[in-house]
């Protein structure tokens, strides 16, 4: 089986992750192309892979036609996959899949006229403790409640896009979307959401997104569920779990840790994935591409869209002091 090319568009932050997966899995995938706006970015990974860099996503894509692009780029930077989908390439992007419901909407359209293989970073999904916890748990019909914690301490520079709105969306939309997705996965489809936004311990005025806040929203399934999140935490203190209280069983589910916490009547079983889920995620991707079947994808980009649509809703609530319906 021939190995995929692929392009790299985004190289900063988590791409220095994806970047060593992708040497990890040099035997499935040959990389072609680096992207980056900073021209020095893109000669960086450039060189780690021995190929081209550029600083059009585009025009990598036109002069390259590569199999398949693996996207990670700021949430205000989408957009751009409209364009690169005309090349009938495969597509890999990294959470969120925007920071606006139209952008995403569109890019899901030319997806799925395209008919080509798509896959979203929600890597949670692919822990072997995660998918233990679904089949164990089974409907959500019989799930109680779910609690969904995210506290982190961030330590960005001044300026920073992650602590602008306009570019980021803010925590819940950029970050705290994983604790919403892995919630969906468990729960399906929201009906609705009301959401507290506030900034009350961010000191920098400069900074216009909140600092703290809690989510409740009610699935279709009736399964009610409660969010709370802060990048403002201590160093000595960041917790992100999500929370299942079922029939005769309570699942917490860490990610960053990679293990779950089966509580049961009597016992007590912590259990450690065996599973790298950034590594997982994208073998899946990639193995999908060369085989044409896309059967073992937890996240397609439609979706990944209902969790964005989830978060936008969220902050729509906090601007509108009320309750808001989905779609």
């Amino acid at each position: 089986m021939s190995r995929v090319s692929l392009v790299l568009i985004g190289c900063g932050g988590i791409s220095n992750l994806h970047a060593r997966n992708l040497e990890a899995l040099r035997e499935t995938v040959k990389v072609v192309g680096c992207v980056d706006i900073v021209r020095e970015r893109a000669d960086d990974f450039a060189r780690r892979f021995g190929c081209a860099a550029y600083t059009d996503p585009v025009e990598a894509v036109k002069k390259l036609r590569p199999d398949a692009v693996l996207i990670a780029v700021p949430p205000n930077a989408h957009g751009f996959e409209e364009a690169i989908l005309d090349y009938n390439v495969h597509i890999f992007v990294e959470k969120p899949v925007a920071r606006d419901l139209e952008v995403a909407k569109r890019i899901l359209s030319k997806i799925e006229a395209a008919g080509v293989i798509n896959s979203v970073g929600y890597m949670w999904r692919y822990l072997d403790v995660v998918q233990q916890a679904k089949i164990e748990i089974g409907s959500p019909d019989r799930i109680g409640m779910i609690y969904g914690q995210y506290v982190w301490s961030a330590n960005f520079p001044p300026g920073h896009w992650w602590l602008r709105k306009s570019a980021s969306g803010g925590q819940i939309i950029e970050q705290v979307t994983h604790t919403f997705d892995l919630i969906r996965y468990f729960a399906g489809d929201a009906y609705s959401v009301y959401a507290r936004l506030e900034r009350r311990l961010s000191e920098d005025p400069s900074i216009d997104i909140e600092d703290s806040s809690v989510v409740s929203i009610r699935f279709r399934s009736g399964v009610p569920a409660t969010v709370v999140a802060t990048w403002k935490g201590t160093n000595t203190m960041q917790d992100t779990f999500v929370r299942i209280f079922a029939r005769g069983l309570v699942v917490d589910l860490v990610g960053h840790q990679r293990k779950a916490i089966f509580y049961r009547n009597n016992r007590v079983e912590d259990v450690r994935s065996a599973v790298d889920p950034y590594l997982e995620e994208l073998r899946v991707f990639l193995n999908a591409v060369q085989t044409g079947d896309s059967s073992r994808i937890l996240s397609p980009y439609r979706d990944a869209c209902k969790t964005l649509e989830l978060t936008i809703l969220a902050n729509k609530s906090h601007e509108r002091g009320e309750v808001v319906f989905c779609e």
